[in-house]
């Protein structure tokens, strides 16, 4: 076999030239049928090696803009392959391609079929990747400053598969060290999604582990969200539909939704099922709630309909309440003894048997209302007027002492109730019977409310 070498020289080993449009400068061909079932680097058309230790085995220039290297194998063989080393050995980069142009691309691969495969295998791509490596990826992008790792585009940008594994990984940045986001999808089309998440199984998982979902979303910052959506256009930040639309599993909270401006934090249309404890700051019902066990409410809570109860509906605070008017300059200290006035209007009482006794202002000592009647829509000043249960009542004991269940009536005291001890003057006049003993003096006591 000829050989041309040129040893300790200046000029090239051997050069090929052609001015010819369809014919190359070198050809090189191996008409061996053959397999060579080694992993030795024989059986080439054209071989190309070097110890130039930046050189190249085989190097390809194009001057006028194409292409420096390209392959063409049989109708199911591969066109170029690249391969670091031989078999059970350590080697570089399989295929490594660079491009110094922000127009470029380092490596480009290219599928020109417009037939569907119509199967699951890992065929009809523009670039495939694989490896063995178990904590490796079969294709993997890093960006070295803070630019994009992976990029796709197309009607599937990015497609991942896996057997046991995970379909696509987005790392942002290496374990220990600050990076961006794991995973972004953007889209600026209205009929699709940012990031679409699917689980094809129809199989229960049968346990509580937070598998089976089409989106999990698990997070280790203490304030941050396993799962966060957000809308900057009035529009709802997560939406879910299905056996179950949204779930949420946190130590903390499992799901928050957070308003801004006049939107709904949360927004349910149908039936609303709550198995544990709830606390509310304020709510509105317009449809039917359902609550298994404990409804705990913090701040106001609004029903347009009807509320059915059939166990018992247990209050902390002791007395049922009205809103009344009362006159301008009326004394307004919770416990006073208010009668009719003149108008309509509530004014303390200032004579003893006033048969025109409604009750005493509510919320006195440490007792408040359980139920009040009425709205605060009054147009002149008004208060809460104790009519059921129990309250603080202030009381005049020098008129009389006054002991554990004594009847109490008005006084000339103005504001205040005493001993009710004529029977004959007392009918239309009781407020209630006092809870505890008061020898002397003026106070405040508790009194059981019962008009009569």
């Amino acid at each position: 076999m000829p050989a041309f070498t040129n040893n300790g020289g200046t000029d090239d080993g051997v050069v090929g030239t052609s001015a010819t449009h369809n014919k190359n400068g070198i050809v090189g061909a191996n008409t061996d049928t053959t397999a060579r079932n080694a992993a030795v680097p024989e059986g080439n058309g054209v071989f190309g090696t070097t110890q130039v230790p930046d050189g190249a085995g085989v190097f390809g220039l194009h001057n006028t803009g194409g292409v420096g290297v390209a392959g063409f194998g049989h109708p199911a063989g591969i066109g170029v392959v690249g391969v670091s080393a031989p078999a059970d050995a350590k080697g570089g980069d399989g295929v490594l391609g660079m491009s110094n142009g922000e127009h470029r691309n380092g490596l480009v691969g290219l599928n020109t079929a417009t037939t569907a495969r119509n199967a699951v295998d890992a065929g009809g791509n523009g670039v495939f990747g694989f490896t063995q490596v178990p904590d490796g990826a079969g294709v993997f992008g890093a960006h070295a400053a803070t630019g994009i790792g992976v990029s796709g585009l197309g009607l599937i940008g990015i497609a991942g598969g896996s057997v046991n594994g995970v379909g696509v990984l987005g790392v942002s940045a290496p374990p220990n060290a600050k990076g961006g986001d794991g995973v972004q999808g953007i889209t600026n089309a209205e009929q699709r999604n940012g990031v679409f998440g699917r689980n094809d199984s129809r199989t229960a998982r049968g346990n509580d582990n937070p598998v089976g979902n089409g989106v999990c979303g698990y997070s280790s910052v203490p304030d941050g969200s396993g799962v966060l959506g957000a809308n900057g256009s009035n529009g709802h930040g997560v939406t879910g539909t299905g056996g179950f639309g949204v779930t949420g599993i946190g130590t903390a909270i499992a799901v928050w939704g957070i308003a801004r401006g006049s939107g709904w934090a949360g927004y349910f249309s149908g039936p609303v099922a709550i198995e544990g404890r709830c606390e509310l700051a304020g709510a509105t019902f317009s449809d039917k709630v359902s609550i298994a066990t404990d409804l705990e409410a913090g701040g106001n809570i609004a029903v347009t309909g009807n509320v059915s109860v059939t166990g018992d509906v247990q209050l902390a605070n002791k007395d049922v309440a009205e809103r009344f008017e009362i006159e301008a300059d009326a004394d307004r200290e919770p416990g006073t003894v208010m009668v009719l006035g003149r108008g309509g209007a509530l004014a303390p009482c200032t004579r003893r048997y006033d048969r025109r006794v409604v009750g005493v202002i509510s919320g006195g000592g440490s007792l408040r209302p359980a139920i009040t009647l009425g709205e605060d829509g009054a147009t002149g000043p008004s208060v809460k007027i104790a009519l059921v249960g129990t309250a603080c009542c202030r009381v005049d004991a020098d008129i009389a002492p006054i002991e554990i269940g004594d009847m109490i009536t008005t006084s000339d005291t103005a504001g205040h109730g005493m001993k009710a001890d004529d029977a004959a003057r007392s009918f239309g006049a009781i407020i209630g019977k006092a809870l505890v003993s008061l020898p002397q003096g003026r106070a405040l006591i508790p009194i059981l409310l019962a008009l009569q």
